[in-house]
């Protein structure tokens, strides 16, 4: 290989890693939970930053349970209970301070769920 077709590639893979690097550390108004086991409850707390606005905070539930779950998609919103093939997404308005997800197992043993808890 010469010089230049190395170069070449080596600026590409640094490219590559800035951008994964950028998106990944950007997100911190965002998490992802696998669930799998289903013997403890989560709870999630994502603080907003001082220097942004946000309109509201969105908990999506995708996946499959064999019994009930509890999922709580805000500070003060009422538990929803939802069961067998689940795609759900909750919104709620939300300016600033700390958004809270709950999620419970409730008479669910096994499953496999997705659960994105954001702000934007």
């Amino acid at each position: 290989m010469d010089f230049k077709k190395i170069l070449t590639i080596s600026i590409v893979v640094l490219l590559i890693l800035v951008g994964v690097a950028i998106i990944i550390g950007s997100n911190k108004d965002r998490r992802v939970f696998f669930i799998e086991s289903f013997d403890k409850p989560i709870e999630n707390v994502i603080n907003s930053r001082l220097d942004t606005d946000y309109s509201y905070e969105i908990v999506k539930v995708k996946g499959k349970t064999n019994d009930t779950i509890l999922i709580i998609p805000c500070e003060g919103c009422q538990p929803l209970k939802l069961s067998g093939k689940i795609n759900e997404k909750f919104m709620n308005k939300f300016g600033k301070g700390k958004s809270v997800m709950r999620f419970e197992p409730y008479k669910a043993t096994e499953g496999d769920l997705k659960i994105i808890h954001k702000i934007r």
